[in-house]
Parts: C-alpha cells; sequence; structure tokens
C-alpha cells in the first residue's frame, strides 16, 4: 500500500552570519565615535575661536593706554600671546594623560592647589586692587585660585565616582566633597575676591546637583551661601558701597565713584549700536575704563563689535556648552559625568557672570570672561580644563560601548 504523501517540513534555519548579527551593533558604535569625535573637534574649534577673539580685542584694548605710557602697544598682547602657547601647551598635555591618572592624583593636585594658594598670604603674595590673590616671583605673577577651579573638578569628580553606590545617603554625598570646597571657598575669601569664591561655590553646588543631592541638601546649602555672603559683604565697607552703586547708579557721585567703571562699560555698549564703531576704534578705552582689556573687555568688544559681535560671542559660549554637554552624553563613565558636568558650569557661569557685571545686571565682581580677557593664569587654567575634556573624549573612544555586544 502506497503511503499518503504529507507536506514537506521545513528545513531549519541555520544560524545567522555573526557578521549579519553583530553588523547593526558596530554600526550603532561606530556612529557613537564619530559622534564624539564630531563633539571634540567642535570643542577645539570654538575654544580657538574665541581666543582669537580674546587676543585681538585685549590687542585693541590695550594699545592705547601703552602708548600713553612710552610702551609698544603690542605689549600687552605679546604677554597674553605667550600666555596662550603655555596654555596650548598645557591643553595638549592634559588630552593626553589617562583618565585613571587623573582619579589616582585628584587628592594630590587638590592639597598641591590648597599649598599654592596660600602662598598668597606669604611675603610672595600681592595685592591688587584690594584682593590679595596673586603671587609675584620676579616679573612674572600668578592667581593661585584659578588652578584652584580645575582641582576642585577633579577631586570631587574622583570622590563621587568612588562613592557612588553610597550616595543615596547624604552624609556620603555631602562629606567630605563639601568640606573641601568650604575650605577652598575660605582660602579665597580670606584674600578678599567675592568673585572666585562665588565661582567655586557654583561648581561645588553643581557637581552636588548632578551626583543626585536632594533639594533639602540645595536649600541648605544656598542658605549658608546666602549667609557666608552677606556676611562677606557687611563686613567690607568697600563691598557695601558697590553694592548700593549698583542699586542706585543714578545717586551723586556714583557715575564718578566706584560706579565709574560700570557707567563707563554702560557707555560703551550703548555707543557700539548694532554693528559696532569698528576694530580698534572704540573711544570708551581711551582713558575711560580703567584696564579695558581685563575684566571690562566685553564692553570694548561691544562697542567695537556691536550687538552682532557680541551676540556671536555669546553664541560661541553656547556652543561650547553644546559641545561639553555632548562629550559627556556620550560617555559610559561617571567621572567623565562629573567632570564635564564641573568645567561646563566653570567656564559657562563665569561667562554669564563676567557679562552680567558688564551689562549692569549685577555688582562688579572680579571675575575674567574665559578665553578673552586678559590674564596668564585664567588663559592657562581653561585650556587646561578643554585638555582635560579632550582626555574624557579620547577615553569613550577607547571604551567599549554597552550597545557593541548583541544582548
Amino acid at each position: 500500500m502506497t503511503p499518503t504523501p504529507t507536506a514537506a517540513r521545513p528545513i531549519p534555519a541555520g544560524p545567522e552570519p555573526v557578521a549579519r548579527r553583530v553588523r547593526p551593533w558596530l554600526t550603532l558604535t561606530a556612529r557613537r565615535a564619530s559622534s564624539n569625535r564630531n563633539a571634540r573637534n567642535l570643542l577645539v574649534t570654538t575654544t580657538f575661536a574665541l581666543v582669537a577673539i580674546g587676543l585681538m580685542m585685549v590687542l585693541s584694548a590695550s594699545s592705547v593706554e601703552l602708548v600713553a605710557v612710552g610702551k609698544s602697544p603690542f605689549d600687552t598682547f605679546y604677554k597674553q600671546l605667550m600666555w596662550m602657547g603655555i596654555g596650548s601647551v598645557a591643553l595638549v598635555a592634559c588630552a593626553f594623560v589617562p583618565l585613571t591618572a587623573y582619579r589616582r592624583m585628584s587628592w594630590p593636585v587638590l592639597l598641591g592647589s590648597f599649598a599654592f594658594s596660600l602662598l598668597v598670604f606669604t611675603p610672595l603674595g600681592v595685592e591688587v586692587q584690594g584682593n590679595r590673590n596673586w603671587i609675584g616671583i620676579g616679573p612674572l605673577t600668578a592667581q593661585p585660585s584659578e588652578f584652584l577651579k580645575l582641582s576642585i573638578i577633579l577631586w570631587s569628580a574622583a570622590v563621587l565616582t568612588r562613592k557612588a553606590r553610597l550616595l543615596g545617603n547624604w552624609k556620603h554625598l555631602a562629606v567630605p566633597v563639601v568640606p573641601g570646597a568650604m575650605i577652598a571657598f575660605g582660602l579665597v575669601i580670606a584674600g578678599k575676591d567675592l568673585g572666585t569664591a562665588m565661582v567655586l561655590a557654583l561648581i561645588a553646588a553643581s557637581l552636588l546637583f548632578f551626583a543626585g543631592a536632594s533639594p533639602k541638601l540645595f536649600v541648605i546649602g544656598i542658605a549658608a551661601l546666602a549667609a557666608l555672603g552677606a556676611l562677606a559683604v557687611l563686613s567690607s565697607p568697600n563691598r557695601m558701597l558697590r553694592i548700593s552703586a549698583w542699586l542706585d547708579p543714578a545717586a551723586e557721585g556714583t557715575a564718578e565713584g566706584l560706579g565709574y567703571q560700570s557707567a563707563q562699560a554702560l557707555y560703551g555698549l550703548a555707543g557700539g549700536g548694532v554693528f559696532g564703531v569698528g576694530v580698534g576704534q572704540s573711544r570708551q578705552k581711551v582713558n575711560w575704563i580703567p584696564e579695558a582689556h581685563n575684566d571690562f573687555v566685553f564692553a570694548i568688544l561691544g562697542e567695537e563689535l556691536g550687538l552682532v559681535g557680541a551676540l556671536i560671542v555669546i553664541v560661541l559660549f553656547a556652543v561650547l556648552a553644546y559641545s561639553i554637554f555632548r562629550i559627556s552624553r556620550l560617555a559610559n563613565d561617571l567621572f567623565v559625568t562629573y567632570v564635564c558636568g564641573g568645567i561646563l558650569v566653570w567656564i559657562i557661569g563665569q561667562a554669564i557672570l563676567n557679562i552680567a557685571v558688564v551689562t549692569g545686571l549685577m555688582p562688579v565682581v572680579g571675575v575674567p570672561l574665559p578665553f578673552i580677557s586678559y590674564g596668564g593664569s585664567s588663559m592657562v587654567a581653561v585650556l587646561a580644563a578643554v585638555g582635560v575634556l579632550i582626555s574624557c573624549s579620547r577615553a569613550t573612544d577607547r571604551a567599549p560601548s554597552f550597545a557593541a555586544v548583541p544582548g
């Protein structure tokens, strides 16, 4: 008897080729690496665009006063160019330091920064306009508090990363980051540099925020900082007068006294109009704004390049912030997240403070405009911070992606 034919059974498919299974994950990893390189290139390009604008404005803002005292109009420009070169070397050096080394060196770097900051209270210390936050060795001067900002970020990031599983307890979150930040804050306040102390407090608060601090802890911290700030203002007649000048700029004698620099800065910004009076054509730099190439260089920039030029600088800072944010988002390392967040808040927060002071939105506090204001310590410190960001980005290139393994 002939058996009834049955339907042919399908032949079981063999295993899918490995290349076909892995290709989508490799494509995702390649996109991640490409995005990381793009963010790094954007960071470097934006940084040196701001540095170039800064060099141009330092030359323009300082040349007239130098000629008036019989010096070369390029004297300050050459010094800033030298500091830019030293900062570029620091950038390259920091870019090639591995992240593991930053984590291992975080405590020695912090303690070294504390020791460096204490030098301002020795005979090496130099007092400038009532602030004792400089040291001088021969013809060279340095501001230790600028490097203290970067060391606090690296140290706090290392500590918070090491204690990541314990940060749900507020005691582990606060100790030792808060005491360390308070020591740094106290060293700077002792030198009467309220502006730098504000930036340090902003950095410490942002790192605790990124670590998941509760709103209650922030309220306590803000209240403590407000009390310390009020005490710092009330204990200094000079600061009290600055607050009065800011609150009532039309008061008799304000525009000729402590409010003089702010008033002249506003005149410069108003005189620039939309397109500016032209590079090198500022009138306010001619003995109207004292040391216009320092903290008030944005006023000269606004006068010479106008509203358009000022907005270009603000957009460049926004692009810089975006590039740092992208480097942080593409990383799989918590340490990188903390470092990127701290540096972003430092540079962008300080830029906002400086521009707010120049435009009269805040009382005068001595903070330079990153990459643009004249100052060797500031230039070297922020370029070194960019080098650290490049090191973070390079570490992401080498790290395996969580999406590189199927499943």
